[in-house]
């Protein structure tokens, strides 16, 4: 009975360890505390457990054992979130060099974001793409859209044409810019929706915030047209000749019906049309901080000077014409502010994007100022962070791989050193990004960081 007993407990023991052995992983996180974005509950003290480009398991720490070959990753107490999403980002063309275009790639990358939605398609951009999937480049996953749909367009059979080229070419959605009559956008929207892609960007004058949503834009991009759909009496509007105030509807600020931000608010959420509101680029252009001063910002080290420069130009230009005001550009941003807030209350999804590079928007680092004017705008950090996590999942149609850290999803998570809940701006403390289950350290990040910024020295 004796020798029974001791054989049942060495067998027990036996079992017990061979079942917390978890040998088919390749990395574990350790020592993290996880924000899955499922909820807002923080998961304390955890393992993360990543097999090839998936997460097998999140698990307190020390609850398995793990093979001695599996990378260990140390996360010294930091917060792990999902990967971010820019959703309005812009991959150079094949005009510029393939050394710029590779450091902006890791730019985005270096600042936790994992996904880029790239809002100025080009051929090539098909191709980094798939070399993106292949981890042949440290880049994001890329969704690009085909060149855009502007005032280069000289008939609706022309412009369906081009629709019907871009699906077959392989882009994940069409551009629209400015220009475009009513009748060429009636043509893209009709051929568009036939052949099942998708058409975002901006709202053509010719068009108007209405027609745009009952046409079925998926995405509005900039709150494009918000403003001039809140005008209701334009009668007493003076005429503006200069484009150099008219940004985006802010010359009709002092026009507005703000009973109708609601109205507008809810017909957005009824045509289940989201919107990326790159409310960085209106207050880098438009706010109080000078181009100098916005300038000296760190992140501006990993810029061309020639871009830098133009862009100061540019703020200078537009701030510096007779029609701006300080006053008129604050009650403008604060427009937008309540606007973004009132998509949020009404269901009308958002999506987290700062238009990068674009003036004063440095690739991946805007995307953290993004999250801020988010917050300051009304929406709480956890809210903000929704925007680039869960809402491009589901815009994507992606829920099943990503937006949340989960058993069974992508990969693609940041580590934070500090508690991205407490205060929106710890976004950007980053400590290290996991892409496709890839990990890029703090040490090789800031390595790399380093080398592009000495190319602008």
């Amino acid at each position: 009975m004796v020798y029974r007993l001791a054989f049942l407990i060495v067998t027990g023991l036996f079992i017990g360890c061979s079942s917390q052995e978890i040998l088919d992983v390749d990395k574990v996180i350790e020592n993290v505390h996880v924000i899955s974005m499922g909820d807002e509950e923080i998961q304390q003290d955890r393992s993360v457990l990543i097999k090839d480009d998936r997460i097998q398991q999140v698990i307190k720490r020390g609850e398995v054992a793990v093979a001695d070959t599996v990378e260990r990753i140390d996360g010294n107490g930091g917060y792990l979130i999902p990967g971010l999403a820019e959703m309005h980002a812009h991959i150079p063309s094949r005009d510029a060099s393939r050394e710029y275009i590779d450091d902006v790639l890791f730019l985005y990358l270096a600042n936790g974001i994992t996904t880029i939605r790239g809002m100025l398609g080009d051929p090539l951009h098909l191709k980094l793409r798939e070399q993106a999937a292949q981890n042949e480049l440290l880049s994001p996953h890329i969704y690009t859209s085909g060149p855009g749909f502007g005032g280069n367009i000289e008939s609706t059979e022309q412009a369906r044409q081009r629709v019907r080229d871009q699906h077959e070419a392989g882009y994940n959605f069409l551009k629209i810019f400015p220009g475009p009559s009513l009748e060429e956008y009636n043509a893209i929207a009709d051929e568009a929706n036939a052949a099942g892609i998708e058409f975002s960007g901006h709202i053509p004058a010719s068009v108007g915030l209405q027609r745009a949503l009952e046409a079925g834009q998926t995405t509005i991009d900039h709150l494009d047209k918000y403003v001039e759909a809140l005008v209701t009496d334009s009668s007493s509007i003076q005429e503006v000749e200069d484009p150099g105030v008219i940004y985006f509807g802010m010359h009709l600020t002092p026009y507005i019906n703000r009973d109708r931000i609601q109205e507008v608010a809810q017909m957005t959420a009824e045509a289940s049309t989201w919107n990326v509101p790159t409310q960085a680029l209106s207050e880098h252009v438009l706010g109080p901080d000078s181009p100098e001063e916005l300038s000296q910002r760190p992140e501006f080290q990993y810029m061309p000077d020639e871009m830098v420069n133009n862009w100061i130009g540019s703020k200078q230009s537009i701030t510096g014409h007779e029609g701006f005001t300080t006053e008129l550009a604050e009650q403008y941003l604060q427009l937008r502010r309540d606007i973004l807030k009132t998509l949020h209350e009404a269901d009308a999804g958002l999506l987290l994007g700062s238009d990068a590079p674009q003036i004063f928007n440095v690739p991946g680092f805007s995307v953290h100022h993004e999250l801020r004017y988010i917050v300051e705008a009304g929406l709480t950090p956890y809210e903000a962070i929704q925007t680039g996590t869960v809402n491009p999942a589901e815009y994507l149609g992606k829920t099943q791989d990503r937006g949340t850290i989960a058993e069974g999803k992508v990969a693609d998570m940041v580590l934070l050193e500090e508690n991205p809940l407490d205060d929106i701006s710890n976004s950007s403390s980053i400590a290290g990004v996991m892409y496709r289950g890839n990990w890029l350290s703090k040490e090789e990040i800031d390595k790399r960081l380093s080398e592009i910024a000495a190319k602008y020295e």
